[in-house]
């Protein structure tokens, strides 16, 4: 019942690299199989990121980092105690206090850990565990506060300063909120869309037609990682689908440890590629939700600088004014690549 479109593109020019032989150069449009939105994949001779000075950049982040230990409890703010008990809510390692520059009416930032840099390649599983436990906590604890309104968990993960993170030590963003965002709520309609035309679920149905294909990259109890149709990253991304599982607030310590243990593999083999940051998202359904709309998704977007000298980024006007997505490898490149880390 889905459809993955795609239209081919032909472009044709002399190329001087060839002595000005007329050649074609090939590009393709893919459409989203639930929204329709387009993807464009175009020939690009970039295939791994360009080198970067990591360890500069670490060791100037250092001074005056805002979680690091002995800053953490002195300079970051606390929530009301009628709120969230103590002012911060903390699991293992992880700890979730307000964002001094709030997105929403609950708005918290989670660090993960007391180390300030961890390698995307090498991110321990624990440190994702505690940030996603803590973040779940905590979306429950809160959630009371929306009980006669529709609301939302959202979490995300901005990886460095290419994904726009303005610390380098390890954080997420966790936001409760009725507002979930335009990303969000197109899938949420889209769900319902789809739902009444063929009276299924779009994520068993995406599960189904994929398993095993070319852009299928492994499961593991509910969870399954695969690489999308259309895709959204310059050198590509992963998704992950928790079968059954609407809200980060319906993950058990199961669900978020298999989760935390695929989630390192999928990023050291992007990291083999050059990649060194990335955005995550957790893209839910309502937390009052019911039943199999939407399940609970989360979307890894490795980002870069085209061109570190310059800082160019990998966000132009494709993504930001024509509201495109846009890519320089085909998913199913990018999910043979990952599938030998998976299975690890």
């Amino acid at each position: 019942m889905i459809d993955f479109r795609a239209e081919k593109k032909l472009a044709r020019l002399h190329d001087p690299r060839q002595g000005f032989l007329l050649t074609e150069v090939e590009a393709e449009v893919r459409y989203h199989p639930l929204t329709g939105e387009s993807a464009r994949i175009c020939h690009f001779s970039l295939r791994v990121s360009p080198p970067v000075d990591l360890e500069a950049m670490v060791a100037g982040s250092v001074a005056g980092c805002p979680f690091c230990p002995g800053q953490l409890a002195a300079i970051t703010p606390r929530f009301p105690d009628d709120l969230v008990p103590g002012g911060r809510l903390e699991r293992g390692a992880a700890a979730v206090f307000p964002n001094l520059f709030p997105y929403d009416d609950v708005s918290g930032i989670a660090v993960l850990c007391a180390e300030h840099f961890h390698p995307m390649g090498a991110i321990p599983a624990r440190l994702i565990v505690d940030g996603l436990t803590a973040a779940r906590d905590f979306t429950h604890l809160v959630a009371p506060q929306f009980a006669a309104r529709a609301a939302y968990g959202i979490v995300t993960w901005n990886y460095m300063p290419p994904a726009g993170g303005t610390q380098v030590h390890p954080h997420m963003q966790v936001v409760v909120t009725t507002t979930p965002g335009n990303a969000v709520a197109r899938l949420l309609a889209a769900s319902d869309a789809y739902a009444t035309r063929t009276g299924r679920s779009f994520s068993a149905d995406l599960l189904d037609a994929e398993r095993g294909g070319a852009r299928w990259i492994g499961e593991a109890g509910r969870l399954a990682w695969l690489v999308p149709f259309a895709p959204i990253g310059v050198l590509g991304d992963a998704m992950a689908v928790f079968r059954g599982r609407s809200s980060i607030t319906e993950l058990d310590d199961g669900d978020i440890a298999a989760f935390a243990a695929s989630l390192t593999r999928i990023l050291a083999g992007f990291a083999t590629r050059g990649l060194w940051s990335f955005n995550l998202s957790l893209l839910p359904d309502r937390l009052d939700a019911a039943g199999d709309r939407h399940w609970l998704t989360a979307h890894l977007v490795p980002r870069l600088w085209l061109n570190p000298r310059l800082h160019v980024s990998d966000a132009s006007h494709f993504q930001l004014l024509l509201g495109e997505r846009f890519a320089m490898l085909r998913p199913e490149a990018v999910a043979a690549g990952l599938r030998p880390f998976f299975a690890a």
